[in-house]
């Protein structure tokens, strides 16, 4: 088995993470050379990629994880339906990256929480959009607009349109 470490010396290297996880390959991220502050926005991004690929995350040291991707997937593409989020506080992260996985774009509303948190939101979506090959776009300073792979971005109505909510989804 092919498994690749990553020894990041500033968040500049942080692609490097994403590039090889998308191509189905195990990571070793060693961030036992950069600040608390950088290693934190790394496992940000981790979590992000990790949800968005459907892979899962090891921690084998205080600053050293396994990346392990999955099967990789081709993103849904429903049209015409826009999730908007609000969350509160970080531990509702996964809720964004369970929408997007489904191939919907979601806006991600960060005006509810404090700075630290919204940068952590941030770098969960980075790793999110990098692991499944979409794009964030900044709508205002605290809201993101994140759009999967293969879809389209969604015209200004839909985004400003409170979608219906999906119980079933």
């Amino acid at each position: 088995m092919i498994l690749e470490t990553v020894r990041p010396r500033d968040y500049n290297d942080v692609r490097h993470v994403g590039h090889y996880f998308r191509e189905g390959i195990p990571v070793v991220m060693d961030l036992t050379a950069v600040a608390d502050d950088e290693a934190r926005q790394f496992v940000d991004f981790a979590a992000g990629l990790t949800c968005g690929r459907r892979g899962d995350m090891e921690r084998l040291s205080p600053k050293v994880f396994l990346l392990i991707p999955s099967v990789l997937a081709k993103p849904g593409t429903i049209t015409g339906i826009v999730k908007k989020l609000r969350p509160r506080d970080y531990s509702e992260a996964l809720y964004v990256g369970h929408y997007f996985r489904k191939g919907l774009p979601v806006v991600m509303d960060l005006t509810a929480v404090a700075d630290d948190e919204a940068r952590q939101f941030v770098d969960f979506a980075a790793g999110l959009i990098c692991g499944r090959r979409g794009d964030m776009e900044r709508l205002s300073p605290k809201v993101f607009l994140l759009i999967p792979s293969g879809s389209t971005k969604p015209n200004a109505a839909a985004i400003k349109a409170e979608a219906p909510p999906s119980e079933s989804s």
